[in-house]
């Protein structure tokens, strides 16, 4: 295989999940709506087509998946019957039901590893085809980010991150700084939605191998 392998990470504003890969020198194509002021790729436009063009590049290695998680996540059940009502359930489930065909397209083409993250809700329930590949929980301070969210992994991927725990800190009433932010704008969203550093890197660490040739 010629070229650099290949990372494909959707929803993936920040960067910050993704990050460790590109600095190893990894290609990571970064996809979501708010890049480029607003005019970045849309998940659900992705096809067969966007796919060749991208494998083109490499061999696609692995896929890192953040969707949305405001309609799954149990802090905010008491908006679900609500949500289900209007149709904004059934728009988030069509972007993840949209990131398993793209992960089972590209395991056609040897993807070795895929994971999707949301927080403890109701994506089993929603999805039942995802109960195969988990939740695997973690907590951001087992790899050295001093707070708790606990947070689902599902997918096909190496769960023996290195761990370097730290004690986590309270901040608040609530607990940590992530569950003390509230608000809906756009800035807290993405603040509560952040990939921790230090797990980042232990998902790297755990999921990474030597480029080849």
């Amino acid at each position: 295989m010629y070229g650099p392998l290949v990372i494909l990470s959707l929803f993936d504003y920040t960067g910050g999940w993704s990050r460790p890969w590109r600095e190893a020198g990894y290609y990571v194509e970064q996809v979501d709506v708010k890049l480029n002021q607003g005019q970045g790729q849309d998940v659900l436009q992705i096809d067969r087509s966007w796919l060749r063009w991208l494998q083109s590049v490499g061999q696609v290695y692995g896929v890192l998946a953040a969707p949305p998680c405001t309609d799954f996540a149990g802090s905010g059940a008491q908006y679900w019957p609500v949500k289900d009502r209007n149709g904004t359930t059934a728009r988030s489930l069509k972007l993840i039901r949209k990131t398993l065909w793209i992960v089972n397209q590209l395991k056609k083409e040897g993807l070795v590893f895929w994971s999707l993250e949301n927080p403890v809700g109701r994506l089993n329930r929603l999805v039942p085809e995802l109960c195969h590949y988990g939740p695997w929980y973690f907590q951001p301070w087992w790899y050295g980010d001093p707070y708790t969210k606990r947070t689902g992994l599902w997918g096909e991927f190496n769960r023996e991150l290195p761990r370097t725990p730290v004690r986590p800190r309270k901040v608040c009433a609530q607990g940590s700084w992530v569950q003390a932010l509230g608000g809906k704008s756009e800035r807290t969203k993405e603040l509560r939605s952040t990939t921790p550093p230090g797990f980042a890197r232990a998902f790297f660490q755990a999921n990474c191998r030597l480029f080849e040739r």
